[in-house]
This record gives structure tokens, sequence and C-alpha cells, in this order.
């Protein structure tokens, strides 16, 4: 679906594209995709108007690290109230159970140099009920819940999780020089056809870490 091509004459790559792309705020403290400095340039900014987009367009603007960092607290604590709900409905049902969340992508990922993607351009929360699995945090649990045991951290695992997360964002990457092609002129993909790419590839993860859940659930 995505792959690298050259349209016309005049190659823009990734790097051209992230250069226009800057993640600093503009003069009025608000971080665009797009600076508003762009949006005064003839031929980019009628480019991106005739895409469709607006230097203010909620899809425009960038969130900030705080943004991030409520983010993540939300979902983390979302996550310690299912795990406490978790417990309770199989402490009633088998009288004890202790079970601690596994996340398929792993904290490693989500704090490395590949999760800004999974955050940023997917939309994508690790703590979110797609990417977490419940193990049991002790033998007693296991044997009376019939989980299997919270393996901890699985350097193997992690291993294979990183090269898939590399996988897709060099996909996506592609996927958004294509968009930079036409974003500067050239004939490349619609924003349309961008969105829907896109779309696609976060489908696809969140397919991924599915069909990895019920390895993790039987403990192989």
């Amino acid at each position: 679906m995505f792959g690298r091509r050259t349209f016309g004459k005049q190659k823009h790559s990734f790097a051209d594209l992230k250069k226009m792309m800057r993640p600093t705020p503009d003069s009025d403290g608000v971080t665009r995709v797009f600076s508003k400095e762009l949006w005064n340039d003839p031929k980019i900014g009628s480019m991106l108007r005739e895409l469709g987009f607006a230097p203010d367009d909620q899809r425009n603007i960038m969130r900030t690290a705080d943004d991030y960092i409520a983010l993540f607290a939300a979902a983390r604590y979302r996550l310690q109230q299912r795990t406490e709900t978790f417990n309770s409905e199989m402490t009633a049902r088998h009288g004890y159970c202790r079970a601690a969340p596994f996340l398929v992508i792993g904290d490693t990922i989500w704090d490395g140099e590949h999760g800004a993607f999974l955050y940023a351009q997917m939309d994508l929360i690790g703590f979110d009920d797609w990417n977490v699995v419940m193990l049991a945090a002790d033998a007693r649990t296991t044997q009376l819940c019939g989980l299997p045991a919270h393996p901890g951290s699985v350097p193997a695992h992690t291993q294979a999780m990183t090269g898939h997360v590399i996988r897709w964002k060099t996909r996506y990457e592609f996927a958004l020089e294509e968009f930079g092609v036409t974003a500067t002129g050239g004939q490349g993909v619609t924003r349309e056809q961008f969105e829907a790419q896109k779309g696609a590839l976060r489908q696809e993860i969140i397919d991924t870490v599915a069909s990895m859940k019920p390895r993790a659930a039987s403990g192989s």
C-alpha cells in the first residue's frame, strides 16, 4: 500500500517535509504541523488551502508535552480502575485474584525513540484496552483463576515488537512523503488518500496486537 515514488522532475524528500513541519511554536504560542510562516508562502499556502487545510484546523494543531503528560496520566488511571474492577470481579467468582496488566507493546517502546510515532502520529495510547492483557501477578491467581503468569519484561518480545513498530513507522513516513509531494505542488497522494492510508495502518497495528493477545493469555 505504501511505497516511495517520484513525481515529475522535482523530488520532494521526507526530510524536506519534516523541515516544513517544524515542532516549534508560532508567534502566538501555538505549535502547528504547518507553521503560520508556510501559510504566507504564495505557493505552499495556496496548495495547503486547496488540499482542504487551514492554519487553525484541529489536525494542524500539535499537542504539547503537557498535553501528552495529562493524556498518559488519565489513561494510566483508567487502566488502574479497570485492573481493580477485573480483580474484584474475579475475586467474587474465584475467591481470590491478583492480576496485573501486560502491555503487548511495552513501556520500553512507548518511552523510546519510536514511541512518539505511536501516540503522536497514530493517536494510540498504550494503556488502553487494545494493548492490554490481564495476567496473574502471583501463583495463587494462576491456580485459582486460570490466568497465565505475568512474565514481566521479556527482551525477545520487546525486540520483536520493536521490529513491528519500526516497519509501521517506515511505511507511515513513506505515505507522509507522498503527501508532502502534493503539499509542495507535485502530484503525490491527496489528503483523503493519505488519511485513508494512515487509518488503515492504525487499524493494522491494533489488529496485529489483538492477534498476539491469545498467545500472551495462554502463556506461550
